[in-house]
């Protein structure tokens, strides 16, 4: 949806909140304004919000679904990816990922969302479906909520994650290159690597609009290691960090913050980055709203005060 109507956070109307001292109020634009800002992207560090009230949008069956392309034309596809996000319509928003099929063969995968007629989105889709050609084409007139679901297999309770990411402005063949060569590499079949789109309207926004700063960026860039046996942590951990930091030089230096682990190791540097030029507002907020740090098992603005 953020193509066309931007993210959950632009799209947010106003929360009840109670805050650390236990006072209960309302933020939106109207009332308690610099708060309602913080908590469009600040996470849970202003209090406890009970309730949200969003905009919403009417929405048919979705044109939504995954393309699947043989590894060894990787390259290509995420080029072709590359190509085909920047000029895109509002209607479509996109995913793009490194990953293993069930039966463990490497796999380049673009996942298309199109929210406007079938007609047209099959117009619109044509050059993503007709690459390759592709090993399968599962993109099919698809219930918004069945659109939701559509990741879920990567991602099972009781599998181990370690995951890193950061934003990008553009995707580069150096980027793709690196990116298809260390996948390659990975220890374990279950783990992934992806390019997300941040969506047309959502980039129209100014970076000071909301605490979600990172209005300029095409995509998240993510590394998802995934495995089963704990005694595998450290080999894939250290696949990803290492995965990251190749493609470090690629991207803006910021993280996503809810991919900022909570360990120790991942340092308060990493959550200032991650807000950017908002992180000092942020403070402000965080001495005004929690001062002694109540709310702080979180990605954690700690306050000055």
């Amino acid at each position: 949806m953020a193509g066309k109507h931007g993210l959950a956070c632009d799209n947010l109307l106003s929360v009840d909140l109670t805050t650390a001292d236990g006072t209960m109020l309302t933020a939106n634009a109207a009332d308690n304004a610099e708060l309602f800002w913080g908590l469009r992207g600040g996470g849970g560090n202003f209090g406890i919000v009970t309730s949200f009230e969003y905009r919403l949008h009417p929405v048919g069956p979705l044109l939504a679904g995954p393309v699947f392309y043989s590894f060894a034309k990787a390259k290509e596809a995420l080029a072709l990816y590359r190509d085909f996000a920047t000029s895109i319509p509002d209607e479509v928003n996109t995913v793009a990922a490194l990953m293993n099929s069930p039966d463990g063969d490497p796999l380049a995968a673009i996942v298309v969302c199109y929210n406007g007629s079938v007609e047209t989105g099959e117009k619109v889709l044509r050059p993503l479906r007709t690459f390759g050609p592709p090993v399968a084409d599962e993109v099919a007139p698809t219930p918004y909520c069945k659109v939701q679901t559509l990741f879920d297999e990567a991602f099972v309770r009781s599998r181990r994650y370690y995951f890193k990411s950061n934003f990008t402005r553009n995707i580069s063949d150096e980027a793709i290159a690196t990116l298809v060569e260390r996948f390659a590499n990975a220890p374990s079949p279950l783990s992934l690597v992806y390019f997300q789109q941040l969506g047309n309207a959502a980039n129209r926004v100014g970076a000071t609009e909301t605490a979600f700063s990172h209005r300029d960026a095409l995509c998240e860039w993510g590394c998802d290691a995934v495995w089963l046996d704990p005694t595998e942590d450290a080999v894939n951990i250290r696949w990803a960090r290492e995965v990251a930091e190749a493609m470090l030089p690629f991207t803006t230096g910021s993280d996503y913050v809810n991919h900022i682990g909570l360990e120790t190791d991942e340092g308060s540097e990493r959550i200032k980055a991650a807000y950017g030029a908002n992180y000092d507002r942020l403070v402000a907020l965080k001495n005004k709203y929690d001062p002694t740090n109540l709310f702080r098992h979180n990605q954690n603005i700690k306050p000055t005060v």
